[in-house]
C-alpha cells in the first residue's frame, strides 16, 4: 500500500485551496464510487475498484471498510490487502 497522491497531470488542475490530502481523498472516493470499472471476488467478498492509466502502466484504486484509499499496480495485491484487513476484523 502507498499513500495516495494525485497523478502528475491532475496536480495542475487543483487550486491552492484544494491541496490538502482530505480533498484528494474525497475526489478518489467519488471516483471509485461513481466510475468503478472493475470488480474482483476474493474469498467470496466482492471488491469494487477503479482501473486507470495506459495498459503498460495500470493502477487500481479501492476503498477499504475504514474509508482508506488503497492504490496499487496489481489488482490481486490490492484485493489481498483488503481481504487481509477483513480477516483481522472478523
Amino acid at each position: 500500500m502507498r499513500i495516495f497522491q494525485p497523478l502528475p497531470y491532475y496536480q495542475s488542475l487543483k487550486s491552492r485551496v484544494e491541496q490538502d490530502s482530505k480533498f484528494w481523498k474525497e475526489v478518489t472516493m467519488a471516483l471509485v464510487d461513481q466510475k468503478h470499472n472493475t470488480e474482483i471476488l476474493r474469498n467470496r467478498y466482492p471488491i469494487i475498484m477503479f482501473q486507470g492509466s495506459p495498459p503498460h502502466e495500470l493502477y487500481f484504486i479501492a476503498i477499504d471498510n475504514q474509508e482508506q484509499v488503497i492504490i496499487g499496480s496489481n489488482k490481486k495485491t490490492v484485493a489481498t490487502y483488503m481481504v487481509g484487513e477483513l480477516e483481522v476484523l472478523i
